[in-house]
């Protein structure tokens, strides 16, 4: 239960800062605005005030994000549609509020109205990533993807996932999510390179420079590596994996550290996702993107894992995903895609270039296109989702495979 309004609680924080992009910004550019909400409105609010203005604040049911609605934000036959709303057949009647249409701005101010909620989830990303590294002791750590060359402050570590029992690692004291800064006073560029140098080391004492995973305490550890170890298990004993580990020591590095961050989050994983898209093309199928891209099922299965956690990494944790939720929004958001505010963005520039409108026909028939494939490929990644998190593994004790689908043994 708890997760499930953590889930609902940061996807309607993300929601609600972005929609409050749109409506703050037009306003400044004088757009009336008919209604400012929480939830979402497949039926009747379940509390509305109208302001001064003529705006209506308002609460739904389905307490999922929010919306806001302009004025005029398609032409006068179209009727009026609302910023995120979830259908583009949703009709409001005509009151009379403060301010002019939004059709009726100049091009520039309704530019500037459409990519202001992107705005705000940098804004919101930058913000959450200051208090989660001032939480984290100004460090982090991260899976090691691509080779993006991070412009923070990093190393390249090697992460201790698993501990045989009886290893040499276990005797030495080395355990689960041990960050491993050095071997032998060296540091290693990848797993390959400390794999050789622990091979090589046989027989022979070898000192460790360990941390965990928050920085917090440091320790040498003195381990000697197998020259014979048992099948699979390596001359440690120990499963391990590449990480980068960033930090900021110096004053100035923590004063520029959320922006400095958030701009390696952002470009990182930009990287990793446009490598994701060259596999799919270059194999022809959506399976490499849709295996590794989580959508709200996905999210709501990592909100789970890290509410599993002790209560304070779960909290920075939790700061730190809205962070990266938060960017991630608005990257998706100013892509050129029908539908998304980027997909405004492009009919709203050609508007500023050739001083002509696209037809509103035209305009709505490519952006109903473009939700159309949206929604497809939101429902390939969630179908996925649901295979990756709430369906049982053929490994797991209790079920058999059986013609490459998971069954339940003695069904």
């Amino acid at each position: 239960m708890l997760t499930l309004v953590v889930f609902f609680v940061v996807l309607s924080v993300l929601v609600l800062v972005h929609e409050f992009g749109h409506f703050i910004v037009g306003r400044w550019a004088g757009i009336g605005v008919l209604e400012f909400a929480l939830g979402l409105p497949f039926t009747k609010p379940l509390w509305s005030r109208k302001l001064k203005s003529g705006m209506h604040i308002s609460l739904y049911p389905v307490l999922f994000g929010g919306f806001v609605k302009l004025l005029g934000e398609e032409a006068p036959d179209g009727g009026e549609k609302g910023e995120g709303s979830p259908s583009t057949t949703l009709r409001v009647k005509r009151e009379k509020v403060a301010g002019k249409e939004f059709y009726k701005a100049t091009v520039g101010q309704r530019i500037v109205v459409v990519v202001a909620g992107v705005g705000m989830n940098l804004l919101l990303g930058l913000a959450a990533f200051y208090v989660f590294l001032a939480l984290a002791n100004f460090r982090a750590l991260l899976p090691r993807l691509s080779d993006y060359d991070f412009v923070s402050p990093s190393q390249e570590v090697i992460v201790v996932s698993t501990v045989v029992p009886g290893s040499p690692a276990e005797k030495a004291g080395l355990k689960e999510s041990d960050v491993i800064l050095a071997a032998g006073g060296r540091t290693f560029a990848d797993i390959s390179a400390f794999q050789e140098y622990v091979k090589s080391q046989g027989g022979q004492s070898v000192q460790f420079a360990v941390t965990d995973l928050d920085y917090a305490s440091s320790k040498m550890v003195t381990v000697t590596p197998r020259e014979n170890p048992p099948k699979d298990q390596g001359a440690l004993g120990v499963g391990i994996g590449e990480a980068v580990a960033v930090r900021f020591d110096t004053p100035a590095e923590k004063l520029t550290s959320g922006v400095v961050y958030s701009y390696d989050m952002l470009a990182y994983n930009i990287q990793v996702l446009s490598q994701l898209f060259t596999k799919s093309v270059e194999t022809r199928s959506a399976a490499p993107v849709a295996n590794n891209v989580s959508g709200p099922l996905g999210i709501l299965s990592i909100v789970g894992d890290i509410l599993n956690l002790p209560w304070k990494v779960a909290i920075r944790s939790l700061v730190n995903f809205l962070g990266l939720l938060s960017l991630s929004l608005a990257f998706m958001n100013i892509l050129p895609i029908p539908a998304m505010d980027g997909g405004r963005l492009v009919f709203l520039l050609f508007e500023a270039i050739s001083r002509r409108k696209v037809p509103a026909r035209i305009e709505n028939w490519v952006n109903q296109a473009g939700m159309i494939a949206l929604l497809g490929l939101i429902m390939l990644i969630s179908f996925n989702d649901v295979k990756k998190n709430f369906l049982p593994k053929c490994s797991e004790p209790g079920f058999l495979s059986e013609a490459g689908v998971c069954m339940e043994e003695g069904k």
